[in-house]
C-alpha cells in the first residue's frame, strides 16, 4: 500500500466513523466493504457472448443495471438450451465487466449466467450497504424466478460468496429455491474481516476497534448452518485477501447443520482465482452435473 492510498483509506474510514457516530446507526459501516467503479471496462460482445442487459428497479427507485448472458455453442454464434441459469455475485471492487471472465466460460458449458451489478456499480445506480446488497440480489432472483423454467443455481466470489451464503438463508419461500450453492474466498464474519484487514497496515491498526462496530447480522457463518442444498465452499490456502480460516470457521460452523450437503474444496493460488485453472474448472463442472443430475 502506497503512502497516497494509506492515507485515502484512513481518511474515508474516519468519513464513515463520523457518519456512524452521527446517525448512532452501526449499518452505515458496511458501505465501507464496497469498492465500485462505474462504467464498463467490456462487455459480453466484445467477448463474442450472446447477452442482454436486464434492468430492475429496486424500492428506493434505483435502476440496477445487470446482464444475462445465454448459452453458446462452442466454435459458433448459436444459442444452445441451457442447463440452469447462475445468479453470479461478483466481489467487493469493479463491477461485472472485470469480473466478468471468472465465469463467462460456463456459457460455453451450456449455462446461462446473471451477472448482477449491486447499487454503485457499472451503470447501476444508487450507493450500497450489506442490507441493499442482500436486497439487489433478491430482484435478481425474482427477475430470474419469472422468467426462466431452467433449474436455479447461485454462485458468489468473495464478498459475493458470502452474500450467497447469507441471501440463501434469507431469500423469500415464494421464490423458485436455488439448487445449488458455489461460494469463492467468502469471508465468515465481516466485522472480523475488517479487524484483520485494519491489522495490516500501521495507519489502519488503530481503527480495529470501530471496525469491530460492524453490523454482523449478515454474516455468512451465523447463516450457513441453515441451509439444505449441496453447496461448494472453495477457497485458496494462500489467499492473501480472505485468509484461509475463513473457510475452516464457515464449515465448523456448518458441522451444526445434520444435513451434511456441504463440500470443501482447497485449492491453491491467489484470491478467488479458482476458476483459472482448468482441473478447478472441471471440478466445478463435474458438481454441476451431479446436481442436476440427482
Amino acid at each position: 500500500m502506497t503512502w497516497s492510498s494509506a492515507l485515502n483509506t484512513f481518511l474515508r474510514i474516519s468519513t464513515l466513523l463520523v457518519i456512524l457516530l452521527a446517525s448512532n446507526a452501526c449499518t452505515n459501516l458496511t458501505s465501507l466493504l464496497f469498492y465500485p467503479h462505474t462504467g464498463y471496462y467490456q462487455t459480453p460482445k466484445s467477448l463474442e457472448l450472446d447477452y442482454q442487459t436486464i434492468s430492475i428497479e429496486t424500492d428506493t427507485g434505483e435502476r440496477l443495471q445487470s446482464w444475462l448472458i445465454n448459452p453458446k455453442q462452442k466454435g459458433t454464434s448459436a444459442q444452445r438450451p441451457a442447463k440452469a441459469y447462475i445468479l453470479y455475485l461478483h466481489g467487493n471492487g469493479e463491477n461485472i465487466s472485470t469480473h466478468i471472465n471468472s465465469v463467462a466460460w460456463l456459457s460455453l458449458q451450456g449455462y446461462g449466467i446473471f451477472l448482477l451489478d449491486y447499487r454503485g456499480y457499472g451503470l447501476s445506480q444508487g450507493h450500497s450497504t450489506l442490507s441493499t446488497a442482500v436486497e439487489d440480489i433478491g430482484l435478481a432472483h425474482q427477475w430470474l424466478s419469472n422468467n426462466t423454467r431452467e433449474p436455479l443455481i447461485i454462485l458468489g466470489q468473495s464478498m459475493g460468496g458470502a452474500l450467497a451464503i447469507t441471501y440463501t438463508d434469507l431469500s423469500s419461500p415464494t421464490l423458485r429455491p436455488f439448487l445449488a450453492l458455489i461460494s469463492e474466498s467468502a469471508p465468515a464474519s465481516w466485522p472480523q474481516i475488517a479487524r484483520e484487514v485494519m491489522q495490516r497496515h500501521w495507519i489502519t491498526w488503530l481503527l480495529q476497534a470501530p471496525a469491530s462496530l460492524m453490523t454482523s447480522q449478515y454474516d455468512a457463518e451465523d447463516h450457513i448452518a441453515s441451509l439444505n442444498l449441496p453447496m461448494l465452499l472453495i477457497h485458496s490456502k494462500e489467499d492473501p485477501i480472505v485468509p484461509y480460516h475463513h473457510l475452516q470457521q464457515l464449515i465448523e460452523a456448518y458441522e451444526y447443520n445434520d444435513k451434511k450437503v456441504a463440500l470443501a474444496m482447497p485449492v491453491s493460488g491467489g484470491h478467488t482465482q479458482a476458476f483459472a485453472k482448468p482441473e478447478n474448472r472441471d471440478a466445478l463442472l463435474d458438481f454441476l452435473d451431479k446436481v442436476l443430475k440427482d
